[in-house]
């Protein structure tokens, strides 16, 4: 799989994790014509990860009614924030664009490394392999983290009607 693979959602509140799942198994039937998620085990800091399938990466983020997928060969992480005000004690004045687009950057960062949210909250700066791809679905920032310098192709999945755009690094 030489592209990243984006994928986002909205969905019912309250239901974002299991659809984040659903979205996951979606995309790799459609994509790499899997018809059942392989057995998911979970990593030192509980990042999950398919031991029997190591040639696919995977990461999962869902905020607010919305969830993101991440899919390619080399290590990824992924993350979702629904646009509002950023918290008070984080934020420091920014504008609320600027605060998620940062923050989804560092959280996908720690998310790719495997890392706990201690290593969020301590303030590293984003990987500079991050991209965001602002147009993704409207009213949420989405962040992803690559490994490796890679294309990535973003689908926005809707229901039963799928539209999907490539997306230009940012």
């Amino acid at each position: 799989m030489t592209e990243v693979l984006v994928c986002a959602a909205l969905c019912p509140p309250g239901e974002e994790h299991q659809a984040a799942w659903e979205l996951l198994a979606q995309v790799l039937a459609r994509e790499l014509g899997i018809e059942s998620l392989p057995e998911v085990a979970k990593g030192g800091e509980g990042k999950p990860f398919f031991p029997e399938r190591p040639d696919i990466c995977f990461n999962l983020s869902h905020s607010h009614g919305a969830v993101a997928c991440a899919v390619h060969n080399e290590e990824i992480g992924v993350d979702i924030e629904r646009l509002r005000t950023p918290p008070k004690h984080l934020g420091q004045g920014m504008e609320p664009e600027a605060f998620f687009r940062l923050w989804t950057a560092r959280e996908a960062t720690v998310k790719r490394r495997g890392q706990g949210i201690a290593a969020l909250m301590r303030g590293e700066a984003p990987d500079p392999l991050c991209r965001c791809l602002p147009d993704l679905l409207p009213g949420w920032v989405v962040t992803v983290c690559l490994s490796v310098d890679a294309p990535v192709r973003a689908l926005r999945m809707e229901g039963s009607d799928d539209e999907s755009r490539d997306q230009p690094p940012k």
